[in-house]
């Protein structure tokens, strides 16, 4: 295999490294060639997740190495700790089932118990996760970033310290069953010393602060490779290794699933980061070339507009006919907690003996409900309850119509379009990708400089929002359609085949009819307002008809009776 020399220091280098390798470098490529040259030493290969850990498996028996164990954080802590302790193992608690086993008691028409439980579950999460041998080492106030949450939180702090040790006491003493992190906290706090020469930790911009701790207190030679502007998953508590390693450095910044246009978009789009005195260094060439589009994506930041974009496709303008939600659609139409979105809209309607979830059946009224969301930060729950204020009663209509619609996994190549956020498509790839329009623009991160300042918003929150962006943009391989209200100013369009603004899809599958040109069609409210925002920007009359997909003639008279020359 001939690798670039970028790819080729690192194989040949002895001792430890850290790697920063941008998105589509040949990241996993590199890491088994590295093992390859090592055949005769026992190697750990810490994956980020199943899939990628099956796939290397895959890759591992194809070289024929065997010297080589593939393993995630945590099905490597479990093998050392739950097997030999007898614990019972739970996937996850829900805040009513927690206020049971802690005793908290409700008050008439009052959820601080379930919101007190909330808080308790996330610090007992966060701190499993965390480096921190105790409790007490750690401020739980300093994870909060929603005001709500936060004043919360903090007249109930000391109740949610008490709660949280004594939660974690009962799993310890296996009162209770014990969620994953917690084998993951106790593989890092017995000081494991593990048999390799090699340790080679994938993803390092996503590793918790536990298998972090663990990792560097090794003494076998430590390889850590990632990518710093990927870090999208400070909400699961992860800590970005690639800043607080100390170890020589080098770099992967050759992509192959992209082109240069790609590339220069997705420096303008971390270049954002200076905005908030964030770092924003990094060096990509896009060495990819176009490929024929098989693949497509819709990307989006929630899942409530990826079921609404959906929505609007599937059955309101019935662009498609074959879809796949990736991460199965159960997990768009259900929160973490358990309670689906029929179960919402039966609480928005009143209809309270409908409800299944235990949770839900324990809130009084549709309000409460969003107002024990405000203050305890439950994004999946709160995406239902987006999704049931948009279209109210057409909800159990419109989800029937999306299953009877979406194919099994095995099928995915057949769908016209696939469905995910960027955290789920995260390490993918497809020809053509459709970025929605709820991610951080580069207005909304001026605009939250003052906020910084105000000690009010969080500016690594905000850098994981600017990461959020980058991730969807670089999970092309041809074809790029983003608004252009999320377009850098920084940054001018060149290759218009790559990078494109028109979101309106081209697709003619074999149960439609051709449909007419966009430029015969009325102009939208939203067309009209990414018309002024391009024309304000200084963009020509030949860059806004190919961005808007219109004719030139079609945007001069748009101009024209928009009074937009003067």
């Amino acid at each position: 295999m001939q690798l670039t020399d970028e790819q080729l220091r690192i194989v040949e280098h002895e001792g430890n490294l850290k790697v920063n390798a941008v998105a589509g470098s040949g990241k996993t490529t590199t890491i088994l060639q590295y093992a390859q040259r090592r055949e005769s030493s026992p190697i750990l290969y810490l994956a980020f997740n199943k899939s990628v850990k099956l796939e290397a498996e895959y890759k591992l028996s194809q070289m024929g190495l065997n010297n080589v164990r593939v393993e995630t954080a945590h099905s490597l802590a479990y093998k050392y700790v739950a097997p030999y302790q007898r614990y019972k193992l739970r996937f996850d608690y829900k805040a009513h089932e927690i206020a049971a086993i802690l005793n908290l008691r409700p008050k008439a028409g009052d959820l601080s118990h379930l919101k007190l439980a909330s808080h308790v579950y996330r610090f007992v999460r966060y701190f499993c996760n965390s480096k921190a041998h105790k409790v007490v080492e750690i401020n739980y106030l300093e994870t909060l970033s929603n005001l709500e949450s936060l004043s919360f939180a903090t007249e109930n702090h000391e109740l949610i310290v008490h709660y949280t040790r004594l939660f974690l006491a009962k799993m310890h003493k296996g009162e209770i069953d014990i969620i994953h992190d917690f084998y993951l906290k106790q593989f890092q706090l017995s000081k494991p010393i593990l048999p390799y020469d090699y340790i080679l930790f994938d993803e390092g911009q996503d590793a918790s602060g536990a298998m972090l701790d663990a990792f560097v207190n090794q003494s076998a030679r430590k390889i850590i490779i990632g990518d710093q502007h990927q870090q999208i998953y400070g909400w699961r508590f992860a800590t970005n290794a690639l800043q607080l390693v100390d170890f020589p450095d080098m770099d992967l910044s050759k992509s192959f699933r992209f082109n240069q246009e790609v590339a220069r978009l997705s420096k303008s789009i971390l270049q954002l980061k200076t905005e908030i005195g964030q770092n924003s260094k990094v060096n990509i060439q896009g060495l990819g070339n176009q490929q024929p589009i098989n693949s497509r994506i819709t990307l989006a930041r929630s899942n409530s507009k990826l079921v609404s974009r959906a929505i609007e496709l599937l059955i309101q303008q019935k662009e498609l006919n074959k879809i796949y939600f990736e991460g199965h659609l159960s997990s768009y139409t259900f929160s973490d907690d358990g309670g689906s979105i029929y179960d919402v809209l039966n609480l928005y309607n009143n209809q309270r003996h409908l409800i299944k979830d235990d949770l839900l059946k324990t809130i009084p009224s549709f309000d409460h409900l969003k107002d024990y969301l405000e203050e305890t930060s439950d994004t999946s729950l709160k995406a239902l309850v987006d999704l049931v204020e948009k279209y109210h009663k057409d909800i159990p209509f419109f989800i029937n119509r999306i299953k009877e619609c979406t194919v099994d996994e095995a099928d995915k190549d057949k769908a016209d379009m696939v469905f995910s956020t960027v955290h789920k498509a995260k390490g993918m790839e497809y020809d053509q990708v459709f970025i929605m329009d709820d991610f951080i623009s580069e207005q909304q991160v001026i605009d939250s400089k003052s906020a910084i300042k105000a000690q009010e918003v969080n500016p690594e929150a905000l850098a994981e929002e600017i990461n959020l962006l980058y991730v969807a943009a670089t999970r092309t391989k041809s074809k790029l359609h983003i608004p252009v209200h999320l377009l850098p100013t920084s940054y001018q369009i060149h290759d218009f085949n790559t990078v494109s603004n028109n979101l309106n899809l081209t697709i003619k599958t074999r149960a439609q009819k051709t449909k007419p040109q966009r430029s015969n069609q009325l102009w939208s409210k939203m067309e009209e307002a990414e018309l002024k925002q391009l024309f304000i920007q200084g963009k020509t009359v030949k860059e806004i008809a190919m961005l808007l997909g219109r004719s030139q003639s079609a945007v001069m008279r748009r101009v024209e009776k928009l009074d937009l020359w003067f």
